[in-house]
């Protein structure tokens, strides 16, 4: 059996043409175990013998969390479950990290050799150049494809949301498409936390609505792990030696003239890994990419955070929009594009509703309070005419002692 990670690999690399056999090198698989997983259609879960497991259960939580910070030598597990109580055997433990220990050094090597299409790097970088006389930094925004090391870079005056996604689609649009995945650095754009492990993720709405709609999967860089990273982080410096010693009259000349460079020199160039050119490789995974012909750029959204009250109703520029009632008394962020209200929490679209004419209005989804024990309605109490009278009336009653 394989972990999920390793599953959607195969299953990746099947969908991007890839045959069997080369499957099977580069995961480290035989090819029968390469054609059983893809008869598969979800991952299978370890099956462990019913010794070791009523010995590990009560660890296998610590034992995951460990591995990785060990680096996945059952020794020091065994030595640190007996200080825990453990009473098995050394070879038990050594049986259940040893898969472990090998799927994970597949991951790292697959998540380096990507195939055509598959994946590309992005990162941002800094450095000072001379622009109109003035020494002036600039944002170096990279994009690099894993398979032919093609790059894309344009520089930026900041590092702000609108720069990021402006830059993304310049460079989809040089390419002519986008990779199935793109790796970042642990970007606040991208990604705005994340569990000890590393496993969880909290994104950025914002990014994560701008990925859904060109399709592509972002997929931020694990903690101490530099070779998933490493393409775009030599692009960045390879950029940087072409712009050391020159000047520019302004940012756009600057830009000019590095789009220039990537198309006659850096395209063109003998890769000192694959030992052949960008340009040449880049024609094995053109027609890989995703298509983004004839797609139009995408609308920036409005994003602020709100606090869900305990109506469940959220309020954005005077007028109220419902949220599911599980998220009373938790933070969300409201985004809108001018025509719809999209609220997100922890990353993911929990309501849409379209934006309000007017104010002081309220748009409710009832299925957002479906669940909800709903209270007796009390009936209204009858409305009597109240006389007013002059307060003289009142002066008089009390001088007379009626009051």
């Amino acid at each position: 059996m394989v972990k999920g990670a390793l599953w959607h690999e195969i299953h990746s690399r099947f969908k991007l043409r890839e045959t069997k056999k080369s499957i099977a090198r580069a995961v480290g698989l035989s090819v029968q175990t390469v054609r059983k997983i893809l008869r598969q259609k979800e991952p299978q879960a370890y099956s462990r013998e019913k010794q070791e497991s009523e010995l590990l259960g009560p660890y296998r939580e610590y034992i995951l969390q460990r591995l990785a910070a060990v680096g996945y030598c059952a020794q020091a597990i065994f030595e640190e479950l007996q200080i825990r109580g453990y009473r098995g055997s050394y070879q038990t433990v050594k049986r259940f990290v040893s898969p472990l220990r090998r799927e994970a050094e597949i991951e790292a090597t697959v998540r380096f050799e990507t195939p055509p299409g598959r994946q590309g790097q992005a990162d941002w970088g800094q450095c000072w150049t001379t622009m109109a006389g003035k020494r002036v930094k600039v944002h170096l925004f990279v994009l690099t494809l894993g398979y032919s090391r093609r790059m894309y870079a344009v520089a930026t005056a900041d590092e702000k949301m609108p720069a990021f996604l402006r830059s993304h689609e310049e460079a989809f649009e040089f390419l002519g498409g986008v990779t199935h995945e793109i790796v970042y650095d642990n970007l606040r754009s991208v990604v705005l936390g994340r569990d000890f492990e590393g496993s969880r993720f909290e994104w950025n709405p914002v990014f994560w609505d701008f990925s859904r709609y060109y399709g592509f999967r972002p997929a931020p860089h694990r903690p101490y792990r530099p070779q998933t990273k490493g393409k775009v982080e030599s692009g960045v410096k390879y950029v940087k030696r072409f712009l050391r010693g020159k000047e520019f009259t302004s940012l756009d000349d600057l830009n000019a003239q590095l789009l220039d460079w990537i198309i006659t020199f850096a395209d063109q160039r003998i890769h000192g890994t694959t030992h052949r050119k960008p340009a040449e490789m880049f024609l094995e995974e053109r027609d890989l990419l995703l298509s983004v012909k004839d797609r139009r750029a995408y609308v920036l959204e409005e994003r602020s955070l709100r606090y869900v009250p305990k109506d469940c109703l959220v309020a954005y520029q005077t007028n109220r929009y419902s949220v599911p009632y599980r998220l009373a008394g938790k933070r969300v962020e409201v985004l809108t594009d001018g025509e719809m209200i999209k609220i997100y929490h922890g990353g993911e679209l929990v309501s849409c509703h379209p934006r309000l004419e007017g104010t002081y209005r309220s748009s409710v989804d009832r299925t957002h309070y479906s669940g909800l024990i709903k209270a007796a309605k009390p009936a209204e109490a009858p409305q009597d005419d109240v006389e007013v009278r002059d307060l003289a009336v009142y002066e008089q009653l009390l001088e007379g002692g009626a009051l």
